[in-house]
């Protein structure tokens, strides 16, 4: 298989989006064991044994915070520590450096006694997978070959969602009476979520042993004036021998000869002056920002967390009281749907996947808003409708809002900014999930549940019309191409615009202007200039892209 080694490379680097998901999915089934919460079905308390190692929170605010607190612990770490160090020592060494984290965060929580102590360690564990929700994305996107680079880009989702459904099984999976003596506890009660925590040293490991084996990114090399290894790294990731095997080689191969020599002249005298220098360098970048911010804004916006921390109602209100087989439904169509999108990502290309999980979505928030406003109508309760709606919003989401606001912020930042840039569009997604995570139930409060989810159809209608009108098409295209596109200033990415100012564009004068033969231009790449500019025209940049 003629790439193999990137393949091998990306699943290696999967094991840490593997335990985002672990660290995500963990409090599923652990949380109401931890605060002795446990109800049966009709919602009648189950009192916890004397083995009460597992019962650590007094209250539910504690274990609020438990789940609340990753959200904010990921957005200090992606935004103080992911972009800086993954500059500085690279993608490989980062996310292989997670593992010893995730492994000593986890020891502590299976031996925590003290809700402090789990509080803490919580924020520590966020720290952790902030790191390295910057990090992977980043390096799937500069070891994968661009013809497949969609596929193995989404596998970043796919990941987080393998893990989150693994957690919820692992949940379901270690139970105990706990030495209850309460007549409604059996065996399957309670959870025992220390035994679940060491479980989780596993992944941890494989993904400290797997990525010391794995090349490192070969754009990151070159960026640091190490084009030879550059060239010996990319020959491994694309199969080759010699770089005049393939063309596409030879043409990353002259970017990063140029980018050397330029980063070489750039070249600053410490770390300090290397971040001002990157802050600095970021301000031409500010078009490709704004894109991958709002993505990830939107995504927040869109109301996922809204369907999975309310499926629960959604699935009682329908007739199904069994929630734990509900939520494994839901978690297995979005693992099932997820790698349709890892399929079909190259294929249908990112701006089309976008726009139809987004409208998907919308349609879904609809309905859903009219279940619960027909609910309260006599009479007119209408289950079907709730769970086919909650069923598309799921499968919508996993099929391109999930995993391409990911994908793109890892194709479309210049390589020079690439980690800062990441790091503050993952920051913003972890800051705005923990807004919605901690105030979605006040907001269901003010406004009912038909005006939460409409709210959310309005915000899935915005990132539709955004991703047609800012977000260009990415599929096939090599980093240079896509950089080239920004720099060649264009804003709007919309055929309707571009028709617009072509039909009011006033004729050229003069008409003896030297005009580029059609047999000059490549349909295929944009040549690139040593400073990143394009050198193509803007016909053929429009073509291109």
């Amino acid at each position: 298989m003629k790439y193999l080694c990137a393949i091998i490379s990306v699943a290696a680097s999967l094991f840490g989006p593997l335990m985002f998901g672990l660290t995500s999915g963990f409090t599923g089934q652990t949380i109401d064991t931890m605060q002795n919460g446990v109800t049966t079905g009709d919602g009648t308390p189950v009192a916890i044994g004397p083995d009460d190692h597992l019962w650590v929170f007094t209250n539910t605010t504690q274990g609020s915070l438990f789940g609340s607190l990753v959200n904010l612990g990921a957005m200090g770490g992606a935004i103080l520590l992911g972009g800086p160090l993954i500059e500085r020592f690279g993608r490989k060494w980062v996310l292989l450096g997670c593992s010893p984290c995730f492994l000593l965060c986890y020891v502590w929580q299976a031996l925590a006694h003290t809700a402090w102590q789990l509080l803490f360690e919580r924020v520590l564990v966020g720290f952790v997978v902030g790191v390295e929700s910057v990090v992977t994305p980043t390096y799937i996107g500069e070891v994968s070959p661009t013809k497949i680079r969609g596929a193995l880009g989404a596998c970043n989702q796919l990941s987080i969602t393998i893990g989150i459904l693994i957690a919820y099984a692992l949940g379901l999976g270690f139970r105990t009476d706990s030495g209850s003596t309460d007549p409604n506890a059996n065996s399957q009660t309670f959870c025992q979520w220390r035994d679940v925590s060491w479980i989780y040293l596993i992944p941890s490991a494989l993904l400290g042993i797997c990525m010391f084996f794995v090349p490192e990114s070969p754009r990151w090399l070159a960026e640091h004036n190490r084009a030879d290894a550059a060239r010996r790294v990319l020959l491994r990731l694309r199969g080759s021998k010699t770089v005049e095997e393939d063309p596409e080689i030879m043409a990353e191969v002259k970017a990063y000869e140029s980018e050397a020599e330029e980063n070489s002249k750039n070249a600053k005298d410490n770390w300090k002056e290397t971040v001002v220098w990157s802050w600095h360098a970021l301000g031409r970048a500010k078009m490709q920002l704004f894109i991958g911010v709002i993505l990830q804004v939107l995504q927040q916006l869109s109301g996922i967390n809204a369907v999975i921390f309310y499926q629960t109602t959604i699935f009682q209100a329908a007739g199904l009281n069994n929630k734990e087989t509900m939520a494994l439904a839901v978690m297995a169509v979005q693992v099932i749907v997820t790698f349709i999108a890892c399929c079909i990502m190259d294929m249908a290309g990112r701006r089309f996947l976008l726009v139809l999980g987004a409208v998907g979505m919308c349609i879904a928030a609809i309905l859903l808003g009219v279940f619960f406003f027909e609910q309260g109508i006599v009479d007119n309760n209408i289950p079907a409708l709730a769970l086919f709606a909650a069923f598309l919003y799921i499968a919508s989401f996993s099929i391109g809002v999930g995993a391409i606001p990911w994908l793109i912020m890892s194709e479309i930042f210049p390589n020079d900014v690439r980690g800062l840039a990441s790091s503050i569009a993952t920051a913003v997604n972890w800051f705005f999930s923990w807004i919605v995570t901690m105030f979605l139930d006040d907001y269901r409060r003010a406004i009912t549940y038909q005006g939460v989810f409409w709210s959310f159809a309005f915000m899935c209608f915005v990132l539709a019309v955004f991703v047609l009108v800012f977000v260009p098409e990415t599929k096939g295209r090599s980093f240079e191409t896509i950089q080239a596109y920004f720099d060649s200033g264009r804003i709007v990415n919309c055929e309707c615009w571009d028709n617009y100012k072509r039909k009011h564009q006033k004729p050229v004068e003069n008409s003896e202007d030297k005009q580029v033969p059609e047999s000059s231009i490549d349909q295929t790449e944009v040549q690139v200039s040593v400073k990143g500019s394009p050198s193509a025209d803007q016909k053929k940049l429009d073509q291109a892209i």
